[in-house]
């Protein structure tokens, strides 16, 4: 304070705020601060009081929030938040300047007399400004004059001042991205504006204060340039103007690319993860001393095949460059350690190390900026390395691109684009030169089988992919294609966790490697199940994880499993759940031995063929209204009680307030003139809407009746007493028609071949057991739901006491009548008791299945 009239202990929270580290512990005379710098209070940064040097053991429980394995856990947060809550949030400072530049970009859209291109050339305007301002903050290059003087003058912008920036830093940096100069199309004021918010933050304590790129860690630059361009802005017509000196204004329309192309920019902690654990593997600590023992000696020379290489990193759908620069900054750490004079970046990029592609032409600017920035991190890295011939525009899925790489590269990193097959353009193509291109498949598929293609013999592979992959029937295909060329070395599932904001994109990660010629196939693999995703420093909690065996089993769980082959759903049990298996095998009947399974009915066009009952009349009906708000008078004798999956209720008898309209009789549709015939109000009321019921899709390629429904069921099982679940739920939940009286759509219903099986098989199917045993192989759903559709039940295994013990099916059967019949706390009781009963039998098997 006394040096530079600073506060430290600002700067230091300033620095924190900067570098996107949220907590610290200021030390001075006085004693020890912690100090928090995303938050503020009374309009300073938030500091909790000072802990005197001489009572350090009094406060040992603030000090222990700051151990490591403390602040994995939030602790710190939460010891701070119990004593003072309330404090202020600050947005991350990625954050804090997209919203800034997104501002301008909306002003600049707006005002701009001439639309057409202004949003391209504002973000490679964007990202000369990014280097421009690492640059001078890191002091690389003095003879470049700062942005700022093109801003301190009378006038909006000092255009000449700003293009003579531009030219010296295309002399003195060396990059391709200056090559460009264009400013014209941009107002003035808006480049001013810019300029102006990349030096003074809005928000921040104080009014001194100001951005200091050389804090900013490059995927923190990288990141709020990817959020930027998550959105397209379109500019709509300009408004009429009301006075003829008035500017003309437009509205701006916002288009979001990311989901229209399934395009997920990825958290920093899976490309870390990812990079590491693959580039681990290549670049070991042998490797690395016989390297660069090599490189001293001059033996590595070019054409010497004896001579180690760096590995040929690629990322053939890049996006922003994300995981190239988690490479480039993994190889520069490990070859630093060893050798830190040399310029290793420019080895990397010049020796053709690191290489991205991308079907974007912008996301192809941002890698090259992603990566321009790391390297300015780097001692004396100007010039910047031409990055235009290993970061290029291109479709990773076309041959054509490969051959103008003209290699093949020892490891492949990627998140490709997540797309259902319907939203694939180009179907025929991609067909005939894919192997796993074959009925529903999805997108990314493609990618996984591309990167398996172009890696060399010891290739490696380290990718994100949706998690159905691992089960799903439609992802055959490529865990055929997979399994047969590869050893998987990890398997990462998240779960239905939410790795990616705001989606419904549920994700894994695979490290696999090409498995050698001659050699046996591995036999294990290694799965990390992430159950809840950690709030920060996820990366170095799933390396740790691996290393350790576990890091925290309510977290992340981790064991090896058999290595999956061939193109079955991976169950991906552990050693002691596969002995659990085989013993639970030994000691029941799957359900599908004791019960039918089916899937409930679907209409193709509820609104018309459901109603709620108006009123009842023997003689003439019954009045109904449909869900279209229309009402109609039909004959009761084609009406059926209806419920649909998603109202039944877990140990709930199924109630109905709705009737489906079922044209059909012994298991045969009603012919249209007999229907019309003997059911005339039923037949004029389909009639008026044939035109809508003809035109679904299932109809005409099936060959129905225009008045059919898409999927009938079987009479013979939707009049029999069955147990109900709704396709979708958090846990197994079925309810009951003990009558047989209910059809059901959108749902499935297990029907028990004994009827006396009903509610023993109810109390069972519904225990906290069961569902322990189903999560491990139906795919799950943000929010924990889990998929119950009859594919998921059938292999349920039904313990053979409930099938031959009477005394054990009595007691079942007594426990889950009194679940369905009371409520609240006997209720609560009943299941809970059914829960011991049940866990009872199964270690009495041998068996513990509880979570």
């Amino acid at each position: 304070m006394h040096r530079n009239g600073t506060d430290p202990l600002r700067g230091a929270a300033l620095y924190g705020y900067h570098a996107a580290v949220r907590w610290g512990l200021f030390a001075d005379e006085r004693g020890l601060t912690p100090f928090n710098s995303h938050w503020l209070a009374h309009d300073d940064w938030f500091a909790m009081p000072t802990i005197p040097w001489d009572r350090l053991e009094a406060e040992h429980k603030i000090l222990s929030a700051f151990e490591p394995e403390q602040v994995t856990e939030g602790e710190p947060d939460r010891l701070a938040l119990e004593r003072y809550p309330n404090p202020k949030l600050l947005q991350p400072v990625d954050d804090e300047l997209v919203d800034r530049l997104d501002a301008w970009r909306d002003e600049a859209l707006k005002s701009s007399r001439i639309h057409s291109g202004v949003d391209e050339h504002l973000q490679t305007l964007f990202a000369k400004l990014f280097v421009l301002r690492t640059i001078e903050d890191r002091g690389l290059a003095p003879n470049v004059k700062p942005l700022s003087e093109a801003i301190s003058t009378q006038a909006p912008l000092d255009v000449e001042a700003l293009v003579t920036t531009f030219q010296e830093a295309r002399e003195c940096i060396g990059s391709e991205l200056f090559d460009d100069v264009q400013l014209d199309v941009i107002p003035k004021h808006v480049i001013s504006g810019i300029i102006g918010d990349l030096y003074k933050p809005r928000r921040l304590p104080f009014a001194g204060s100001r951005y200091n790129f050389a804090w900013i860690d490059s995927d923190v630059l990288g990141l709020a340039y990817e959020k930027y361009l998550s959105t397209i802005l379109h500019p709509l017509p300009p408004a009429p103007q009301m006075n003829l000196f008035e500017q003309s204004y437009r509205d701006v329309a916002r288009i979001s690319v990311r989901r229209a192309g399934g395009v997920y920019y990825t958290p920093e902690y899976l490309t870390k993860y990812l990079a590491m654990k693959c580039i681990d593997q290549h670049v070991t600590p042998d490797f690395l001393t016989q390297f660069l023992a090599q490189r001293a000696d001059g033996s590595n020379s070019e054409g010497e095949e004896a001579a180690l290489a760096l590995p040929k990193v690629v990322d053939f759908a890049c996006g922003s460059g994300s995981f190239l620069v988690a490479a480039v900054d993994c190889m520069l750490r490990r070859l630093k350690e060893r050798d830190p004079e040399t310029n290793w970046g420019k080895v990397l990029i010049d020796g053709g190390h690191i290489v991205g592609v991308d079907i974007d032409e912008k996301a192809v600017t941002v890698a090259r900026l992603n990566i321009w920035n790391r390297l300015t991190e780097e001692p004396d890295p100007l010039p910047l390395p031409n990055l235009s011939k290993v970061i290029v525009k291109g479709d990773g899925l076309d041959h054509s691109s490969w051959e103008q790489l003209g290699q093949r590269f020892d490891i492949v990193l990627g998140n490709p684009p997540f797309l259902a097959t319907s939203r694939v353009s180009n179907r025929d193509g991609l067909e005939s030169s894919f192997e796993t291109a074959k009925g529903r498949y999805d997108y990314s598929s493609l990618f996984v089988e591309q990167a398996i293609r172009v890696t060399e013999p010891e290739g490696t592979i380290g990718m994100v992919v949706p998690n159905r992959m691992f089960i799903n029937h439609n992802a055959a295909s490529i865990r055929s294609y997979l399994t047969a060329r590869m050893n998987i070395d990890v398997i990462v599932d998240f779960g239905s966790n939410e790795v990616f904001q705001n989606t419904s994109a549920y994700v894994g990660c695979i490290v696999a490697r090409h498995q050698p010629l001659m050699s046996a196939s591995a036999t294990t693999v290694k799965v990390i199940d992430v159950k809840a995703l950690p709030e920060q420093f996820v990366a170095a909690l799933l390396l740790e994880a691996e290393a350790a065996g576990t890091v925290n089993e309510r977290d992340i769980r981790v064991y090896t499993a058999q290595h999956p082959r061939g193109g079955g759903p991976w169950t991906l049990l552990s050693m002691e759940e596969k002995m659990e298996q085989v013993r639970l095998s030994d000691a029941s009947e799957r359900l599908d031995n004791i019960a039918g399974i089916f899937q409930g009915i679907r209409t193709g066009a509820n609104d018309i063929f459901i109603f709620k009952i108006v009123a009842e009349d023997d003689r003439y009906g019954a009045e109904l209204l449909n869900g279209l708000g229309d009402s109609a008078v039909l004959e009761a004798g084609l009406l059926e009680p209806v419920v649909f999956g998603a109202e039944v209720r877990k140990f709930e008898a199924v109630s109905y307030n709705k009737y489906l309209l079922y044209p059909y009789e012994g298991g045969s549709a009603i012919s249209e003139g007999e229907l019309e015939l003997r059911y005339p109000q039923a037949f004029k009321y389909l009639h008026s809407y044939r035109d809508i019921l003809s035109s679904r899709a299932s109809i005409a390629s099936s060959g129905l009746r225009w008045y059919e429904l898409v999927r009938r069921r079987d009479e013979e099982w939707l009049c029999r007493p069955k147990l109900l679940i709704r396709d979708l739920a958090p846990e197994i939940s079925f309810a009951v028609d003990a009558e047989g009286e209910v059809f059901i759509v959108g749902g499935t219903a297990v029907a028990p071949e004994q009827e006396e099986l009903l509610f023993p098989l109810l109390a069972y199917l519904n225990s906290s057991h069961v569902n322990a045993l189903v999560k491990r192989t139906t795919p799950q759903f943000r929010g924990s739901f889990q998929k119950f559709e009859p594919q998921h039940l059938q292999s349920i295994p039904v313990l053979r006491r409930l099938i031959e013990d009477e005394a054990f099916q009595r007691q079942l059967d007594e426990l889950a009548r009194l679940a369905v019949t009371s409520s609240g706390e006997p209720k609560s009781m009943a299941v809970a008791n059914i829960d011991k009963v049940v866990e009872a039998a199964m270690r009495e098997a041998n068996i513990v299945t509880a979570e």
